[in-house]
C-alpha cells in the first residue's frame, strides 16, 4: 500500500494534468468563425440535397424521420430510403406515404445486411448513374446521411447551404442531440455528443481535421466520386474513414454546430456496450491508414497531429481504463485498511492521495456536465442545475461502462471478428 499509493498518485497527477490541459484548451476555444476570403460561391438555389436513410427494421421511427425531412423549408431535396432486407413493415410504411420525391431502394440477401457502408455504396452507385444520365453537375449534389431515427432541426439545410456554397468544402458534420434524455443513460449520451464531441469538433476546425460521425453527415457528390466506386469502406467506423479519405484528397470538412440532428439514445447497458465495442474496433481498424496519413501532402502538420491523436484513442483509453479500475480498487483498499475504532489516518500523504484519486474519478465528469448545463440552459427544454449535478455524480459510472467495450474491441480485433450490429430503436 505504501509503495503502490505514491505510484498511483504520481500517475494520477500526470493524467489529470494532461486531461484538464486538453479540456481547458478545447473549452476555452471560441466558436470557430471562417475568416478566409472565398474567391468563388455557388448559388444556394443550385444545391440539391439527397437524403440517404439506411434502414433495417425501422418501422417504429421511419415515418417521423421522413416527415421531419419533408418539413424542411428547402425546394431541391429528395429522400432515398435504403432498405437492407427488413423483416418488419419499414418498406410498406414508406411506400404508403405516396410521396413522389421519396424513393425506396430494396436490397436483398445475400447482398443485404453487410453493414451500413455497403448499403450507402449501393445507393451511391445508382445516384452516380442517374446524375450522369441527367447531365447534372455533381458539385451541386449533396448527399446527406440520416439514421432511421434522425430528426433534423428547422435550420438544418440553411446551415448546410451556407457551408456548401464554398466549392472547396467536400464534407460537413451536423451536431447530434439525444431526444429521450429524460432518462439518465440517454442524458449522459447527450452530454457526450452535445458538449464533449461538439467541443472537440470545434477544436478540429482550427486544425482543419473535422471528422464525420454518422448521423447528420453531408458529402459533396464530386468529392465522393474521387474515391472511386465504393467510397464507404468496410471499416466498422465507416463514417470517420470516409471523412479521412475526403481530407486526404485535399477537400475541406466543416462542423455545423448550429445544425442539429436529433436521435434516440440507448437505454440498454448491453446495447450501449455493443455499440461502443463496434466504434472502438472501427477506430483500431483505422490505424491501417497511418502510413497514408503520414505521407499525405494534402494535410498540414496540425491536421496530422490531431488525426494521430484520434487514432491513438483505443490505446490511450485502454491504459486509462486500467488506471480507472486501479483508482477504484485503491479507494476500496484504502477504506478497508482503515481501523475505524482508531479513526481515519488524516496524514498529509493520505489526504492528498485521496483528494487526487477522487478528483481523477469525479473531476472530468463535473467539468463537462457544468459545461453542458451552460450550453443547454438557453434552450426551451433546458436541463436543470440539479440534474446536471446528478449527471456529474453518475459520469464515473458511465465511464466505467466503456471499459468492457474497449477490452471487447481489442479481443474481437485480435480474433478477426468484425460483425456489424444494428442499433435497436424504441417506440416513440
Amino acid at each position: 500500500m505504501n509503495i503502490l499509493l505514491p505510484l498511483l498518485t504520481g500517475l494520477s497527477i500526470l493524467l489529470i494534468f494532461i486531461y484538464f490541459l486538453y479540456s481547458s484548451l478545447i473549452l476555452l476555444l471560441p466558436t470557430y468563425e471562417n475568416t478566409e476570403k472565398k474567391a468563388e460561391y455557388l448559388e444556394k438555389e443550385d444545391l440539391t440535397y439527397l437524403f440517404l436513410i439506411p434502414c433495417l427494421n425501422e418501422e417504429l421511427v421511419i415515418r417521423k424521420t421522413v416527415q421531419s425531412i419533408l418539413s424542411l423549408k428547402y425546394e431541391n431535396k429528395m429522400i432515398v430510403v435504403i432498405d437492407d432486407d427488413s423483416t418488419d413493415n419499414t418498406v410498406s410504411l414508406v411506400k404508403g406515404l405516396g410521396i413522389p420525391n421519396v424513393r425506396v431502394i430494396e436490397r436483398k440477401k445475400p447482398q443485404a445486411q453487410l453493414g451500413k457502408g455497403e448499403s450507402l455504396n449501393d445507393a451511391y452507385g445508382k445516384i452516380c448513374r442517374a446524375v450522369k444520365r441527367m447531365h447534372v453537375d455533381p458539385n451541386k449534389i449533396i448527399l446527406t446521411v440520416i439514421d432511421g431515427d434522425g430528426r433534423p432541426s428547422a435550420n438544418f439545410l440553411e446551415e448546410a447551404t451556407h457551408c456548401f456554397r464554398d466549392p472547396r468544402i467536400g464534407a460537413a458534420q451536423a451536431r447530434v442531440r439525444i431526444t429521450n434524455r429524460s432518462k439518465m443513460l440517454p442524458m449522459l449520451q447527450d452530454i457526450e455528443f452535445y458538449s464533449t464531441v461538439a467541443a472537440i469538433q470545434n477544436s478540429r476546425e482550427y486544425t482543419e481535421s473535422v471528422g464525420l460521425g454518422g448521423n447528420g453527415q453531408f458529402t459533396r457528390l464530386s468529392a465522393l466520386q474521387e474515391l472511386g466506386k465504393t467510397p464507404w469502406s468496410k471499416c466498422l467506423l465507416e463514417d470517420f474513414d470516409l471523412g479521412l479519405s475526403i481530407l486526404l484528397k485535399g477537400w475541406k470538412s466543416k462542423y455545423l454546430g448550429k445544425a442539429i440532428v436529433h436521435q434516440q439514445g440507448l437505454t440498454s447497458i448491453k446495447r450501449f456496450i455493443r455499440q461502443r465495442t463496434r466504434w472502438v474496433q472501427g477506430n483500431i481498424q483505422s490505424m491501417a491508414r497511418l502510413r497514408e496519413i503520414t505521407k499525405s501532402q494534402k494535410l498540414n502538420g496540425t491536421s496530422k497531429l490531431d488525426i494521430y491523436y484520434f487514432l491513438a484513442q483505443p490505446w490511450i483509453n485502454l491504459l486509462g481504463s486500467l488506471i480507472m479500475v486501479i483508482s477504484w480498487l485503491m479507494i476500496v483498499i484504502f477504506f478497508k485498511a482503515i481501523n475505524w475504532q482508531q479513526g481515519i489516518d488524516t496524514s498529509m500523504e493520505n489526504s492528498i492521495a485521496m483528494l487526487i484519486i477522487v478528483s481523477l474519478i469525479f473531476g472530468p465528469g463535473f467539468v463537462w456536465c457544468m459545461y453542458y448545463y451552460g450550453q443547454s440552459k438557453r434552450e426551451e427544454n433546458a436541463t436543470s442545475f440539479f440534474r446536471a449535478l446528478l449527471a456529474g455524480l453518475c459520469m464515473p459510472i458511465y465511464n466505467l461502462l466503456t471499459i468492457p467495450s474497449i477490452w471487447l474491441a481489442f479481443w474481437k480485433q485480435a480474433r478477426r471478428k468484425d460483425g456489424w450490429a444494428k442499433t435497436e430503436r424504441i417506440a416513440e
